[in-house]
């Protein structure tokens, strides 16, 4: 879980020395800058990253020891060099089995940015934890690869997120056994996940698919307006059957549920913040007319949204 990073022929000793959490940040002369928060417990090693970049960084990575790698892709991309099945782009996790061999890495950006979160487990803790209890998990150390789409449940970014913001609430034991726990619940989310996942990615989705379907999530939810299939794959430069398929593949639902379920939780929350009456908050939301929008919300919430405001 320790490892030696070379950037720009310069080399750095990313792993725990006399504390059990750092922070490295390492830049070069061209304006690329990366911050790594590390935390450092019996067996686990956690990894927050975040760098900016005019443009893609190479670096290469050799680890001082064999581990059980679970890496979230949140911003950007990681292209592995002689190794594409290691790829992986926004709102994708690997996980896999890292050898003591030297990996080059691409690190890619979406507008400048990348974000990623990782563990890095001994793989003695990793059977113990796992051995005999999934048949995908066991085949992680027999050099499997497995991914999973992040975006099919969104307690992968919350307990990525609360573990970064939370641990310093804690010290000591304390802080160990909090993120222990994260660390148990975050793998097992990925488990069940990753039970229900082809270790190829079904749609072959290139890295520019995966940038036009979150530009048609982010148009859904800024919008709220209905907009055909047609026009949604245009507008970002997709054919139909990946606008369709791929959507689903990476958040969990069709473009049309994603949209509902937008629509709904903006007139939920303007029933219960403003005074507006229903028909003004349905065509806020997108819908002409306001008993269909009616319709919608009781399908989702169970009540008509004249009760949404009592």
């Amino acid at each position: 879980m320790n490892y030696n990073m070379t950037l720009d022929s310069r080399n750095y000793f990313i792993g725990a020395i006399d504390s059990i959490e750092r922070v490295d940040k390492l830049t070069d002369n061209e304006g690329f800058e990366i911050e790594l928060n590390n935390v450092f417990l019996n067996g686990i090693h956690l990894k927050w990253g975040r760098y900016t970049s005019s443009s893609s960084k190479s670096y290469s990575v050799l680890p001082t020891n064999e581990s059980i790698v679970a890496h979230f892709c949140l911003q950007g991309s990681c292209i592995t060099e002689g190794n594409n099945y290691l790829d992986v782009c926004r709102g994708e996790c690997l996980l896999f089995k890292e050898e003591q061999d030297e990996y080059m890495y691409q690190m890619g950006t979406d507008n400048q940015l990348g974000a990623f979160f990782e563990i890095g487990i001994n793989p003695q803790l990793f059977d113990d934890l796992f051995l005999g209890e999934n048949e995908l998990l066991d085949g992680v150390m027999d050099n499997r690869k497995l991914f999973a789409r992040l975006g099919q449940d969104a307690r992968f970014y919350s307990i990525i997120s609360e573990m970064h913001d939370e641990k310093s609430k804690y010290s000591g034991k304390l802080k160990t056994l909090y993120l222990e726990s994260k660390v148990m619940e975050l793998l097992l989310l990925q488990s069940s996940y990753l039970q229900q996942a082809d270790t190829r990615r079904q749609t072959k989705l290139q890295n520019r698919d995966i940038e036009a379907l979150h530009q048609v999530k982010n148009l859904l939810e800024t919008s709220l307006e209905h907009v055909s299939i047609p026009q949604l794959a245009l507008s970002v430069g997709i054919n139909q059957t990946k606008l369709k398929s791929g959507f689903k593949e990476l958040f969990g639902k069709t473009v049309f549920d994603y949209l509902t379920s937008q629509r709904m939780q903006k007139a939920s929350t303007l029933l219960k913040t403003t005074e507006l009456s229903i028909a003004d908050i349905a065509e806020t939301v997108g819908y002409k007319h306001a008993q269909h929008f009616a319709v919608a919300f009781q399908k989702m919430y169970g009540y008509l949204p004249s009760e949404g405001r009592e």
